[in-house]
């Protein structure tokens, strides 16, 4: 009898304890885990995408007259090209005569000298001299004629890049008239003509370079002769 009274009194104990513990932990505050949650992106107004007009084409009618102005000028400048080449050919030919007439005289002078006839070697060392200058002056116009050719040559490039430039002008002047507001496609268009049109107009700058370069050489040869024709 006492042995059962001692295990009813052990199992109360028990469940006392899991109660108590129950308890315990029902009344234990529950910490809170932070959860991250993201914040949307501020994008400052400065990193807005921005669209600048590189190139503002004139009307039509202006690009127009732009355009037939330099094709008349292209015209101009293949004329002088093939003119000035054909002068330098000419002045080629006619050095290649002066030199060998100067040969002649050199083989004249000789054999007077040789035979003692000094009457005769004079006057072939007199007409080599007037010969030698007649040489001098033609190289000095044929060294010009080159220059003039190349420059003439150039020029015709720098203008057909100008025309060019005017064909890539005139297509946005003409195009603008048909631009529909925030049409992406139209942007788009207007980007690659502009692209060409910039395109062009390096090149004619390049050109504009290489005419002023050789402008120069011009000047040059003109000086050049001029000192040939006063010595």
């Amino acid at each position: 009898m006492t042995a059962n009274r001692s295990g009813q009194r052990i199992a109360q104990l028990a469940m006392m304890s899991c109660l108590s513990s129950a308890i315990v932990y029902a009344q234990t505050p529950t910490i809170a885990v932070a959860t991250a949650v993201p914040t949307p992106s501020v994008i400052p107004a400065s990193a807005a995408d921005t669209s600048e007009i590189i190139l503002t084409a004139r009307a039509a009618d202006s690009v127009r007259i732009d355009k037939d102005r330099h094709l008349g000028e292209r015209r101009d400048a293949e004329t002088q090209w093939a003119s000035m080449r054909e002068q330098a050919e000419k002045l080629r030919a006619a050095i290649a005569e002066v030199k060998d007439a100067i040969s002649a005289v050199n083989a004249k002078e000789k054999l007077a000298r040789k035979d003692k006839r000094d009457n005769d070697r004079i006057f072939a060392l007199t007409e080599k001299k007037q010969l030698e200058r007649s040489l001098s002056l033609l190289e000095g116009r044929y060294a010009l004629r080159l220059a003039q050719a190349e420059h003439a040559r150039l020029m015709r490039d720098q203008l057909d890049a100008a025309i060019r430039a005017d064909d890539a002008e005139l297509a946005i002047a003409e195009r603008q008239a048909q631009v529909v507001p925030n049409d992406p496609s139209q942007r788009s268009a207007f980007q690659e003509l502009t692209s060409r049109w910039l395109q062009a107009l390096r090149s004619q700058t390049a050109r504009a370079y290489d005419v002023e370069d050789r402008r120069f050489k011009v000047v040059e040869a003109q000086i050049e002769l001029l000192k040939r024709q006063r010595g």
